[in-house]
């Protein structure tokens, strides 16, 4: 019993949250799940029509955090030497996946749904979330079995949509009851670890020998370099170089790809769900509704170099930048240029985008492309707000203000300026509230950053 309130306590304390990026999504969806329920939509007040997607994203985020601290004590490599730590280990993600269960059915039940059924849906999702191939840090997860992470991801899909969750929850009593008695043990002997049975398979992925690659021939190589070309302005050293970051050629391709493979997936959800051909309309929509996670994608990129702060002492020292106030002069001069080219990039695309879809009005587009770049510019600059004080300036803090900026502002005001049918006249006061917010983080932050401490950060497990 006290070996395994040990174990308890690691989930309330910091330990439980460093490197555990799915605790922070895991609370921002339980936000939106429980604030959705104030706010039911006509038609499916017993139902998960509305809420159904964030409450399984939710259920996801919190399994896969508290089996990623799970993994991470049974699979270290001091943990054999010690029997009772896995014992204590395996007792405690007993307890806390139970409490999980009971937390997230609140929701289905507010709402009316029947429990045996909400527990069958929840246990199917925690049996999908508690793999060791894909949990917990990379370093530490055995080979990777590809058909049950096929298995996995088709099922996690499938039942994303609320339509087919709704089918579960009408389903009768006894097929709830077969899937909760199929779906739960098969969780709980998942997470069953014993470090001696298997050595070959329980062992850290080893690197795998592959053959010598054949260079690529010309017309790649050339591809390859004219997706990669950057302005020789943005060529800067301290700033690692991205697919999305720096490259306008391949921002566009990675734009317009996003744009169609998420369209084609969410008319095949639409189709599976409706049990319709999709119509020519309902295409049009999808790609309208596609734009904010286009947006997203580019500019998700932007800010990660001020999680990677490994290689900035040595570039200190070795680089032609001088002291510590200028090497941050020059990482925020190098962030500017990226942000104003991806936004001016993405900016112009969505608009384009819309207009070629015929969903939006021309003028409106036109004025929604200065809007939006403007916006993701001030939306790449949020995340310097955590170098103002060693209490935020850490990598957990940063990663919060990059979602907030990127995953959710981002996509809220690409949806109200593209699928909203009157643009809020305070809408268009946003890009310039978020223009003077960049124009003043350019100017305070690298002072900021010049005062911070900079660790040698060893490297993310």
């Amino acid at each position: 019993m006290t070996d395994t309130l040990r174990a308890l306590r690691l989930y309330a304390s910091p330990v439980f949250t460093r490197e555990n990026p799915t605790l922070i999504s895991a609370a921002i969806y339980l936000v939106i799940t429980f604030s959705s329920l104030h706010h039911p939509s006509p038609g499916h007040a017993a139902s998960l029509h509305d809420i159904g997607m964030f409450w399984w994203l939710a259920q996801q985020s919190l399994f896969s955090s508290l089996c990623c601290q799970y993994w991470r004590q049974v699979r270290s490599p001091l943990a054999p030497m010690f029997p009772r730590l896995i014992a204590a280990e395996y007792r405690a993600i007993h307890i806390l996946l139970a409490l999980g269960l009971l937390l997230l059915a609140v929701p289905a039940i507010v709402r009316g749904l029947p429990l045996l059924n909400v527990l069958a849906l929840e246990s199917l999702n925690l049996s999908l979330s508690t793999g060791s191939d894909l949990v917990g840090p990379k370093i530490l997860r055995p080979r990777l079995r590809k058909v049950r992470t096929a298995i996995v991801f088709g099922l996690f899909v499938v039942f994303m949509i609320p339509t087919m969750q709704d089918l579960l929850m009408k389903a009768p009593w006894f097929v709830a009851l077969g899937v909760l008695a199929v779906a739960l043990p098969a969780a709980l002997v998942e997470l069953h670890h014993s470090p001696f049975a298997h050595p070959g398979d329980h062992g850290p992925a080893l690197p795998a020998t592959r053959p010598a690659r054949r260079p690529p021939n010309p017309a790649t190589r050339t591809l390859i370099h004219a997706l990669m070309w950057q302005p020789p302005r943005l060529r800067a050293v301290p700033l690692p170089n991205g697919l999305a970051s720096g490259a306008p050629l391949a921002l566009l391709a990675q734009s317009a790809a996003i744009l169609m493979l998420v369209t084609g997936f969410a008319l095949l959800i639409n189709m599976i769900s409706t049990l319709h051909a999709p119509t020519w309309q309902d295409a049009r929509d999808a790609a309208t509704a596609t734009l904010g996670q286009v947006t997203m994608f580019g500019a998700v990129a932007l800010p990660h170099w001020m999680l990677s702060r490994r290689d900035w002492p040595f570039l200190l020292s070795l680089g032609p930048f001088g002291a510590r106030a200028d090497f941050a002069h020059a990482l925020y001069r190098a962030h500017a240029g990226r942000a104003v080219l991806a936004g001016t990039i993405l900016g112009l695309f969505t608009a384009l985008a819309a207009i070629l879809i015929g969903t939006v009005p021309v003028p409106r587009a036109i004025a929604a492309a200065p809007a939006l770049a403007a916006v993701i510019v001030g939306g790449s600059y949020l995340p310097s707000l955590a170098m103002f004080s060693p209490l935020t300036n850490r990598p957990g803090f940063i990663l919060l203000l990059s979602m907030l900026g990127s995953l959710a502002g981002l996509q809220i005001y690409a949806d109200i300026l593209f699928n909203k049918p009157p643009v809020p006249p305070l809408a268009w006061a946003v890009p310039v509230l978020a223009a003077a917010f960049a124009l003043l983080m350019a100017r305070l932050a690298p002072r900021a950053l010049a005062r911070a401490d900079w660790p040698i950060e060893p490297p993310a497990l």
